[in-house]
């Protein structure tokens, strides 16, 4: 069956109700330990790139201690938030750009390419990995954030699959990692990756590391 991911994402981003109110509080609430864990990956002659940024509300927290972000993502009205945001805050350092991230058009071009819930999103999330490390320059890292299998994330899921319960689940479907299905994908790109659990663990995020 042939879905089209910007219809999808592009009503993501556009709902206005009080479960997306509550998503997007939450996220603010996991960007504190986010950018806790990326720092250590950036200075401040970092070029970062982050693939399907969404509304940018992490990576737009650490723009001021680097030298360029890029943001790329498939919905329009998920990168005006980004642009807006960018412009409120006067970040002149910051891009953004409508891209798939299935195709990205950018190769060894970046130190640090991240991605927080987007490969699980796709059929093939090996493929969607593997653009991430083609945009990464020789030296950088790519660093994705992807839901645990083990997790209240899933028990969620599972809940909201009913019909009349899906309202609750406020993303497209999706498929939760365990330690050895992401280390499979990470394998497969190169021998220089790593699976970690995110701290705290009940947050549910394991981190797919890949060195260039």
């Amino acid at each position: 069956m042939h879905i089209n991911h910007e219809q999808e994402w592009e009503a993501v981003w556009s709902r206005k109700n009080f479960f997306s109110w509550l998503i997007h509080s939450g996220r603010r609430i996991y960007n504190l330990f986010f950018v806790r864990s990326i720092r250590k990956y950036l200075t401040p002659e970092t070029a970062m790139l982050e693939i399907g940024c969404g509304t940018s509300a992490l990576s737009l927290l650490v723009a001021p201690d680097i030298k360029r972000l890029v943001g790329v993502d498939i919905s329009e009205t998920a990168l005006n938030f980004s642009k807006k945001t960018a412009a409120e805050r006067n970040i002149k350092n910051a891009s953004f750009e409508k891209g798939d991230c299935r195709n990205i058009r950018f190769t060894d071009e970046f130190d640090f390419v991240w991605s927080h819930g987007l490969i699980e999103h796709f059929d093939n999330p090996g493929d969607v990995a593997r653009e991430h490390y083609k945009a990464t320059r020789p030296g950088g890292t790519v660093l994705i954030s992807v839901p645990y299998l083990y997790s209240y994330h899933y028990l969620w899921y599972l809940a909201t699959r009913p019909k009349f319960l899906r309202r609750f689940w406020p993303w497209t479907d999706q498929e939760f990692f365990t330690h050895r299905t992401l280390q499979k994908i990470g394998k497969n790109i190169t021998d220089h990756s790593r699976v970690f659990m995110f701290r705290p663990a009940l947050l549910g995020i394991i981190f797919l590391e890949m060195k260039k």
